[in-house]
């Protein structure tokens, strides 16, 4: 089982805990080093300074192998010092402090063979009588004899210093700990309140609360931020969750119709006498109301798979212009049978990368939307006309679909694109043979292209839909 706080809270003020121990344990190391150092280099310049003076008095004569009385006199001024020299290769001592005899360490270090091998260096003796400091410097005299020149001092009572500093370090640092830790732990707990906040309100929030929101924070900080993305993130979701009930309701609207339709006829059916015509006519009937609801069925499925990212889509090279031809080509006849002249503007050629399928789709729920819209909506004399153009500006494609029919209300010009909102030829929502899904596909084959659609009022009466698709950037692609 892990030893770690469960909390984020605890989690930091145990992570900030640990480090400032690590801190303070190698800041108290270094200080503890340092302070250590200068004790022990106290003497180190007025050590230099002596065996400067003593080298100065032994090389007054070119050996130093016999002091005179005015050297040794100059010599006996400076305490604890000790000098050697070579006789054949062996070290002798050929003068020494008298006051040396008082430390036990002096007397061992005046002593100490091998002197040759000594090189410039200080070094620190502790011994029974305290801390002895010594520095050591190699020399040769004007006759070329070899020596070591060893001066030594009493350093005093480093020890309780130094003791004195390790029971500091030793007793604050742990206060020092406690505490960073509580302050650390207050200010986790100041900090992290919004996210606790933004917790408890995320643990109440049903779907029928999607209106709460946390309060915003006069300050735009990190937190702030979250508090922030939290309340889009709420809002989204209220979206979200009120198209989903209205696609619900609208879908059971839609289902419900052609059923109750095909309940009737089957009712009416039963209840009369047989007849060959009148059961060819509920067949008919029943036959009908069938393919709207494969028709919506069919519709809902695939918005469905849209909304789940299911359907794949394989871009490639096409004529735009052709396409649309082909789709009014197809439609031209039926749209005839409703009295309606379906034509096309001459277009340029216009290369955009596509999925087929799926454009040959937009294609033709925009042209039948605006035939359907149009049928019998003669003004004045006027043929009902819907016309479809393709043309290419400012590095993108435009598909225009016009036609002249009642036109669509300015409040509903941006809602048509929604899932079941249509419009009757009134201008009206109302029953019209659509389900009011082929816009809203046509919204997300554009949406996957890369493009836009558009619904607005056209010049002299009726509707333009515009779609607009990006062209690729390497016009061979």
């Amino acid at each position: 089982m892990s030893l770690l706080p469960k909390s984020f809270r605890g989690r930091l003020t145990l992570g900030s805990a640990a480090v400032l121990s690590l801190i303070l344990a190698c800041f108290g190391v270094l200080l503890y080093v340092v302070v250590r150092g200068q004790l022990l280099r106290h003497h180190d310049q007025e050590l230099i300074e002596t065996a400067d003076e003593v080298q100065a008095i032994i090389g007054q004569h070119a050996d130093c192998e016999h002091l005179t009385e005015e050297q040794t006199a100059e010599l006996n001024r400076h305490s604890k010092l000790v000098l050697f020299h070579s006789i054949g290769g062996d070290p002798a001592v050929f003068y020494k402090s008298p006051d040396l005899e008082s430390l036990p360490a002096a007397r061992e270090l005046a002593a100490r063979p091998r002197f040759l091998e000594e090189r410039t260096e200080f070094r620190t003796y502790t011994g029974p009588d305290g801390h002895l400091r010594v520095y050591t410097r190699p020399y040769r005299s004007h006759a070329g004899r070899q020596g070591v020149i060893r001066v030594m001092e009493r350093m005093g009572d480093v020890e309780m210093p130094l003791s004195h500093l390790r029971l500091a370090l030793l007793l604050l640092a742990p206060v020092a700990v406690a505490a960073s830790a509580a302050v650390s732990s207050w200010l986790a707990s100041r900090a992290l309140a919004p996210v606790v906040a933004v917790t408890n309100l995320a643990r109440e929030i049903e779907s029928t609360q999607l209106s709460r929101r946390l309060p915003a924070r006069p300050v735009p900080d990190e937190i702030g931020r979250l508090v922030a993305t939290f309340n889009q993130m709420i809002a989204r979701l209220e979206v979200s969750f009120e198209s989903m009930k209205r696609f619900t309701a609208d879908a059971s609207h839609e289902l419900r119709s052609p059923l109750a339709n095909m309940q009737s006829t089957i009712e009416v059916a039963l209840g009369r006498t047989r007849d060959a015509k009148d059961d060819q006519a509920a067949l008919e009937s029943l036959d009908e109301e069938i393919a709207r609801l494969r028709h919506i069925v069919a519709d809902l499925l695939l918005l469905a798979q849209a909304d789940s990212g299911r359907l794949p889509f394989q871009l490639e090279p096409l004529r735009l212009d052709v396409l649309a031809a082909e789709t009014v080509d197809a439609f031209a006849e039926r749209a005839a049978a409703l009295a309606v002249h379906l034509s096309m503007s001459p277009s340029p050629q216009v290369v955009i990368r596509g999925d087929e399928r799926w454009l040959r789709q937009l294609a033709l729920n925009l042209v039948e939307n605006a035939v359907r819209f149009s049928a019998g909506q003669e003004r004045n004399g006027e043929p009902v006309e819907v016309r479809v153009a393709v043309c290419a500006s400012d590095g993108e494609s435009l598909l225009t679909v016009d036609d002249n029919g009642p036109g669509i209300p300015e409040a509903d010009l941006d809602r048509v694109f929604e899932r079941f909102h249509r419009l009757d030829a009134t201008g009206k929502r109302g029953a019209d043979g659509g389900a009011g899904l082929g816009l809203a596909i046509c919204a997300w084959i554009v949406r996957e292209h890369g493009g836009s659609i558009r619904a607005a009022h056209r010049p002299g009466g009726g509707t333009r839909m515009t779609v607009t698709i990006p062209l690729p950037q390497d016009p061979e692609a």
